[in-house]
């Protein structure tokens, strides 16, 4: 099959952490079909980049897998009517994805965030009558429908598209309860990349990374971003700090606030014990899960993290807020859940599990579900649904997606039972 991916989600050369987990869902892709990643950049963004001198260049990793990916500047009104952005995204890359066409037909669309992104690949996908998949992430099926008006336009794209793939069980009975019919909702559970995270040695991990070897190290992974609730963390870590003096805080990420968690750690006087080691690249992610004793997280939301997964398949047990579906990572077997917002039950949780790790208890025997998995899934509901549909003629394909969503019905129970064998 010819793919086409979009999304704003994707990494780039001057930005190689961005949306990881979709280059290597589409470098799964590649393995046994073409790939072509559309990758939008807003234009505030777009154009101080290129004014420098700068092309927006994909990273070795996509090149290497025969990946074509393409940066075109999305314009939109900032701050206004933020329920078209579907529409303006659409528009802004048209003609790119016209050009793509030409060069080779394409035969299915896949996009990650229902909107704008899913908006756009809808459209896309309507337009050259071919399937179209989104894959739900998280706040973009929580929190956005709440909102009147775009809440209004990710329903419409959430009943409009062919395949609705959810990062977790739990993501999926939420887009089902905002009545999208459940026949073509699927939860496909992404992987991690076994090359990277697997268990090793923690002494070796910890010298590589100039890291004490006697301390105790816990890892948070992610944006700096406020639904993460580092201020959470942080109060939490300083009540750590005070019965272990030895432990010491890797927040590995980057975001817009970054000088605000670091104003609250000096705050609490504990800036020798927290490590702002900025954004890892992907091949060194899985020595900082090696090298920790515990990963942890605050967050106010999530869907289902693949932070947790790829601790687990490093051999790398977690402290987390009871949020979204993160139990679902491996039925809860490997980590210790506090309510939300709770800074003082965080801290006795994450001393409890240090006192476990004291104690030589990790993680065992835990098989990681690959991106390939991930792939194989997605290509085959794709390969039911081109099956099941008439020849793609250039009209809205609304009619065959209905006949797909019965014939992927009689498949669901099939799905499902490989996704959760996938998991270990």
């Amino acid at each position: 099959m010819n793919l086409l991916f979009l999304s704003t989600v994707y990494p780039d050369a001057s930005q190689p952490t961005r949306g990881t987990y979709n280059a290597a869902l589409c470098r799964a892709l590649a393995e046994s079909h073409r790939v072509q990643v559309v990758s939008p950049r807003a234009w505030s963004e777009y154009w101080p980049h290129r004014l420098k001198g700068h092309p927006w260049q994909p990273v070795a990793d996509d090149c290497q897998a025969g990946i074509s990916v393409n940066y075109p500047c999305l314009y939109y009104l900032p701050g206004y009517q933020r329920h078209r952005l579907g529409d303006w995204m659409w528009r802004s890359t048209r003609s790119l994805i016209s050009r793509i066409q030409h060069e080779q037909p394409i035969d299915a669309v896949i996009s990650y965030w229902a909107h704008p992104d899913g908006d756009a690949g809808l459209r896309a996908a309507q337009h050259y009558g071919v399937p179209s998949a989104v894959i739900g992430g998280g706040s973009d099926v929580l929190l956005l429908p709440k909102e009147p008006r775009r809440g209004k336009e990710v329903r419409r794209v959430l009943r409009e598209t062919d395949i609705i793939l959810t990062v977790s069980e739990g993501l999926r009975k939420a887009v089902i309860e905002l009545d999208i019919d459940p026949t073509k909702v699927h939860t496909v559970y992404q992987g991690v990349d076994e090359r990277i995270f697997h268990p090793g040695s923690k002494q070796s991990t910890r010298e590589a990374l100039q890291l004490p070897t006697d301390a105790d190290v816990l890892l948070w992974v992610g944006r700096f971003v406020d639904v993460k609730r580092l201020d959470v963390l942080i109060s939490a870590f300083a009540g750590v700090v005070a019965a272990r003096p030895k432990a010491l805080l890797c927040l590995i990420g980057s975001g817009p606030n970054v000088a605000e968690c670091r104003q609250q750690v000096a705050a609490a006087g504990i800036e020798e014990h927290v490590r702002f080691a900025g954004g890892a690249a992907p091949e060194t992610l899985g020595d900082w899960y090696r090298a920790a004793d515990l990963t942890v997280m605050s967050s106010d939301s999530e869907g289902l993290p693949n932070v947790l997964r790829e601790s687990l398949a490093c051999g790398t047990p977690y402290v987390t807020t009871d949020v979204g579906n993160i139990r679902e990572v491996d039925g809860g077997r490997s980590g210790r859940f506090v309510p939300k917002g709770d800074a003082g039950r965080l801290s006795q949780a994450i001393q409890q599990a240090l006192d476990d790790v004291g104690r030589s208890l990790r993680v065992e025997n835990h098989v990681p579900r690959t991106w390939r998995d991930m792939g194989e899934e997605i290509a085959s509901l794709f390969e039911m649904s081109r099956s099941s549909c008439p020849s793609p003629q250039p009209s809205p394909p609304l009619a065959c997606c209905k006949q797909m969503g019965r014939s992927l019905a009689g498949e669901r129970e099939l799905v499902t039972h490989s996704a959760m064998r996938s998991r270990g």
